[in-house]
């Protein structure tokens, strides 16, 4: 650790029904890590949470690692505690990239969305619109055209509904990948069979919590937390996740004593530069 490094990371052991997602987990990649944990028998990387109040935490990154751990049936799991408020956590949107179905078929599902009315537009004045909350979401399926989308119900919790549907009719028959461009021949550059990209509006924390606390979860992969001082690679035993006897306070000072022998074994390394992961 140099001295330039953040804080270490405030790692903590919680009860799994006390950590509450802020959006739906996806299936695509939930299955394939269920049984890659299952495998591996330890714990990788911590779900990022926030206090929401005095005893649960809202997910901010990792749903799909706290839905398998629930489905693993593992009354605990080792989270990372963030302050959403710092300078350390930036709210970000991901974009979905579409393949596997044909443009016909993703815009047929769109069109059978009742509460959703499709006005085709430049990209300019798709973007335009999306800024100002105007639009749902907007899709791009060439480089100069697009398709806005407008809720025909504004209210918070029919506005989340509706996001949850559209992206229901492209997840359940095709694949579901997360981007950053709206031009569609960039995307194609990584996947030369997308057919749509799906632009969603930008969140503020406070819609993020709000949506945890009150059970309106957004569809998965839209809220994207970039977090400085990730805790990763923690290999962590699955084991310390049961019930053994062990009260929670117990099994956190457990955590404690395990990140203190990893340091002075010098076992733990903080990196200032991003990176790409090519085993997740």
């Amino acid at each position: 650790m140099s001295a330039s490094a953040p804080a270490m990371p405030d790692l903590r052991i919680v009860p799994t029904t006390n950590v509450i997602p802020h959006e739906e987990h996806d299936f695509q990649r939930a299955e394939p890590l269920i049984a890659r944990i299952r495998e591996a028998g330890s714990w990788l990387n911590p779900p990022i949470v926030a206090p929401l109040d005095q005893d649960r935490y809202v997910i901010l990154d990792g749903a799909n690692r706290h839905y398998s751990i629930t489905r693993l049936n593992y009354p605990y799991i080792l989270v990372q505690v963030v302050n959403y408020e710092s300078d350390e956590v930036q709210l970000r949107t991901w974009h979905h990239v579409v393949s596997g179905i044909s443009w016909f078929e993703f815009l047929r599902g769109i069109r059978q969305i009742n509460s959703i009315k499709l006005e085709s537009v430049d990209l300019l004045h798709a973007r335009a619109s999306l800024a100002r909350r105007e639009a749902l979401a907007y899709t791009v399926l060439t480089d100069k055209r697009a398709y806005v989308m407008r809720s025909l119900d504004n209210g918070t919790a029919a506005r989340t509904d509706t996001l949850r549907e559209l992206v229901d009719t492209y997840k359940r028959n095709g694949t579901l990948n997360r981007i950053n461009t709206d031009v569609i021949s960039d995307a194609r550059e990584m996947y030369p069979q997308a057919v749509a990209i799906v632009v969603f509006p930008h969140f503020e924390p406070a819609e993020i919590l709000v949506a945890a606390r009150d059970g309106l979860r957004l569809p998965p992969g839209i809220s994207r937390h970039i977090i400085h001082g990730r805790a990763m690679r923690l290999h962590y035993p699955l084991t310390e996740f049961q019930e053994n006897g062990e009260s929670l306070e117990e099994k956190n000072h457990k955590l404690k004593l395990w990140v203190q022998e990893r340091l002075a074994q010098r076992r733990v390394r903080y990196y200032a530069e991003s990176s790409y992961l090519f085993d997740e």
